[in-house]
């Protein structure tokens, strides 16, 4: 049993913080120790993850993409080839196998050939964490930290940006210069999210006050940076996980309650931040004549209707729907469609749909099932939570063969598939 699994067996009711993190300190030191020297090196780069990605997009993409390859060679290098026979893992490379052939069938083959044979580093970096990185859970435990600091990090980095220079048409920027750090609050740190309001809800003690208090802070940070679909992500992911994790009934209703009572303060603060998440919301959701959303969202369908067998071609939505749009209402032409369905329908088919839809919630139901066998477990327990907001269909979502956005997913989802593999 390791040092932080004794501490909160003995300690189950009355958590507090110092010894929790010295215990978990000395597990990840150990778990490190007992690694070749090669491989050492690798999950330490795999534990800096979360402050990578607080730089930008090429070096996370490095970090990623190296960690993906190093899994594919270590695993031919040493012949294993068990991991190959999970069934969300096989479902991952036949979808993979049908965009290459779409890509190749498209209009604009090269292109798209590049973004679908690029894009396997995703899903791979996703089977490297399951399968090699996370197997001890003494690391898995650091990587979860790693989470939450990176997490309480961005956090400071936006209210540095709202006191210094303040939002900019309802939006934060800081730090790569888009409009896009809510992605990184909402996506890389969801497992730390999801599990300090299991925690906030459930326990007693200093970890849970903690918990409640990071929690609350980051959701109030999701808010002002404008990103509405990234703060639906994190306040759903963390009222479910709240309610599927032993919850204390009034714990749980108190914090909804004083999360809500934050959310108003920022509204009234703010309007036009209250504007984005109430009047501009609700009409982009559900008036299909004025919606720019729904309007993107229907291109992809209705490119799809001539292009139903092979698509046509992951990444090109991008540069044929200006032409292929001409002319049709309701439509918009844009990089992507908006919704990972209407993309995987438009760019790969009615076949791709399926395959991908398959793979998709595959990863939902391996971590949804390893819950029922590890209730104890507030990380086993609460994982499904993540690919299930993150994959949910009836969304507005980003580009699923980019590269921005699936940094950030992928890294999501990969730490909570870790909790289907048979943890050391």
């Amino acid at each position: 049993m390791s040092h932080l699994d004794q501490y909160l067996t003995e300690q189950a009711d009355s958590m507090r913080i110092r010894p929790a993190l010295k215990a978990l300190i000395n597990d990840t030191k150990d778990a490190l120790a007992s690694l070749p020297r090669w491989e050492r090196g690798f999950h330490i780069l795999w534990l800096l993850g979360p402050f990578i990605m607080l730089i930008e997009r090429t070096p996370a993409d490095a970090w990623l993409t190296i960690l993906a390859l190093t899994f594919a060679v270590r695993s031919v290098v040493k012949r294993d080839a068990a991991w190959l026979k999970i069934f969300w893992v096989k479902a991952g490379f036949v979808f993979w196998f049908w965009c290459l052939l779409s890509a190749a069938m498209s209009y604009d083959p090269a292109y798209s050939l590049g973004e679908a044979f690029v894009w396997i580093r995703f899903p791979l970096f996703a089977m490297a964490t399951a399968f090699w990185l996370a197997q001890d859970k003494r690391l898995l435990y650091a990587m979860l930290l790693a989470v939450a600091l990176g997490t309480v990090v961005m956090c400071c980095i936006l209210l540095a940006e709202i006191l210094i220079v303040g939002q900019q048409g309802g939006r934060l920027s800081w730090p790569y210069g888009d409009l896009t750090p809510g992605n990184y609050v909402a996506k890389v740190g969801l497992p730390a999210f999801t599990i300090m309001v299991a925690l906030a809800v459930s326990v007693k003690g200093r970890v849970a006050g903690l918990a409640g208090i990071v929690a609350l802070f980051s959701i109030m940070i999701s808010v002002m940076t404008g990103e509405r679909i990234n703060f639906l992500i994190r306040a759903c992911g963390g009222m479910l996980a709240g309610l599927v994790w032993k919850p204390k009934w009034h714990r749980y209703l108190g914090l909804v309650a004083v999360e809500i009572l934050a959310i108003l303060l920022v509204f009234t603060a703010l309007p036009k931040t209250a504007l984005r998440y109430t009047n501009e919301f609700i009409v982009g959701a559900t008036n299909f004549e004025t919606s720019g959303w729904l309007h993107t969202v229907n291109s992809g369908l209705v490119i799809a209707r001539d292009n139903l067998l092979f698509g046509i071609g992951p990444g090109n939505f991008r540069f044929l729907s200006h032409e292929l749009l001409k002319d049709v209402p309701y439509t918009r032409p844009d990089n992507h469609p908006h919704n990972y369905y209407s993309q995987m329908l438009c760019e790969t088919g009615v076949i791709g749909l399926v395959l991908g839809s398959v793979f998709l919630w595959a990863m939902i139901w391996a971590c949804f099932r390893a819950s029922f066998k590890n209730r104890d477990n507030v990380f086993v327990a609460t994982a499904w939570v993540i690919p299930f907001g993150l994959f949910w269909p009836i969304a507005t979502s980003a580009d699923f063969f980019g590269q921005w956005n699936n940094i950030f997913m992928w890294s999501a989802v990969a730490v909570a598939l870790a909790c289907t593999s048979k943890l050391k």
